[in-house]
């Protein structure tokens, strides 16, 4: 699997259309939501550089999004060469990065792969954030039939790769592209997953099927991420071989102060699949923030398939869920002016090279997720 700053060919992204997950107003389903996406898809397209498939869980909802893009413009990149593509793709829920393809290279590295994982909603019918999730089983392999469709004059091949044998969701690991896997102990070791499977069994899949060398497990995800159980991209992420993006904060009474202890423990411990240690860059945290009764007010109660929200509940805000672009890193923002500066000031130390893009997430947030989990990277062949 290669390493997400590895040049991508398009990002894919589900149009939101689920009104227990996303808020909603009187006028237009998930209407929030869907503003902040067109957002983040137009930030990709523009100042990342690549092609971005937007996809829609109906012929109906892709021709008014077309009309809406036309409207408000942006839909093509500064340098004309990409796009914002609209396509079909019928779906539960909108977390691309989780139940889209995971994409690897062949042994030849001559075609690419769409690993297509079991997926049981993070946690099956006892515990999963919605039941069942038979659309969203589905959503790997209908989006490499659109990509194999859409790239069939290229003579792009991508072999549809089906893994039935481990529940696995995009989120829950990272990669250096040479070698490494990081993930949570939290999430992979929970046994609303696979419990059939013992760590050494599941870490032996994931050395198989991403073509790794070595797995680095942090004990925690980021506090109050109850909908995945700690998904590694709202803690840390790789910015190059060797250098890690890890979450951070100097409160010693917030509960993510203990994880994030831990999690530098692991890292100062550990070295990679090559023998490196490991430089942390240490991003911090937002303030701590809320559900409002508004928003509680805003979602579909009656279509709620989500994790119960409640007024007061603490949201998993995290900037280390960020898109890294071709040309660009697409950052999560969130209106706390201390710590939205803050983050863009730090990521640009950690990629000089790129272009900083700050975009308002907060609705995504609200969902369960953010930036990171909305999208899908698609990698080039070189």
């Amino acid at each position: 699997m290669p390493a997400e700053w590895h040049p991508h060919e398009a990002c894919l992204i589900i149009y939101p259309h689920n009104t227990g997950v996303f808020r909603s107003s009187e006028v237009s389903k998930c209407d929030f939501a869907r503003a902040e996406i067109r957002n983040i898809a137009r930030a990709i397209c523009h100042h990342g550089e690549e092609h971005v498939f937007l996809f829609c869980n109906s012929q109906e909802e892709a021709d008014e999004l077309k009309d809406i893009l036309k409207t408000e413009g942006g839909g093509r990149g500064k340098d004309g060469d990409h796009n914002i593509i609209v396509e079909v793709c019928n779906s539960d829920d909108s977390w691309c990065r989780d139940t889209g393809p995971t994409f690897v290279f062949s042994k030849e590295k001559d075609h690419i792969v769409g690993i297509d994982w079991d997926f049981n909603a993070y946690g099956g019918p006892d515990e999963g954030c919605y039941w069942p999730c038979t659309l969203d089983q589905a959503v790997a392999r209908n989006m490499i039939s659109v990509l194999s469709r859409h790239y069939e004059k290229s003579f792009m091949r991508i072999q549809h790769l089906e893994v039935k044998d481990l529940v696995l969701e995009g989120g829950s690991f990272h990669t250096d592209g040479e070698g490494t896997i990081i993930t949570t102990e939290e999430c992979l070791l929970n046994p609303n997953r696979n419990p059939h499977l013992s760590k050494e069994q599941i870490e032996a899949v994931l050395l198989i099927k991403l073509g790794a060398e070595k797995v680095i497990w942090l004990p925690d995800g980021l506090a109050f991420d109850d909908d995945t159980n700690g998904h590694v991209d709202n803690i840390a992420a790789f910015a190059r071989p060797g250098e890690v993006v890890l979450s951070w904060t100097d409160d010693e009474n917030d509960p993510n102060y203990k994880r994030f202890m831990n999690a530098e423990k692991v890292l100062q411990n550990e070295i990679d699949a090559k023998g490196r240690s490991i430089k942390i860059h240490k991003l911090y945290v937002p303030d701590p923030m809320f559900y409002s009764l508004t928003e509680i007010n805003s979602l579909n109660s009656e279509n709620n398939e989500a994790q119960d929200r409640n007024v007061g509940d603490r949201l998993a805000a995290s900037y280390v869920n960020y898109y890294l672009a071709n040309s660009a890193v697409i950052l999560p923002q969130f209106g706390d002016e201390k710590f939205d500066k803050k983050a863009i000031q730090t990521i640009q130390k950690v990629f000089p090279e790129k272009r900083i893009v700050g975009v308002y997430s907060r609705e995504v947030l609200l969902g369960g997720g953010n930036i990171h989990c909305i999208t899908q990277q698609f990698p080039r062949i070189n």
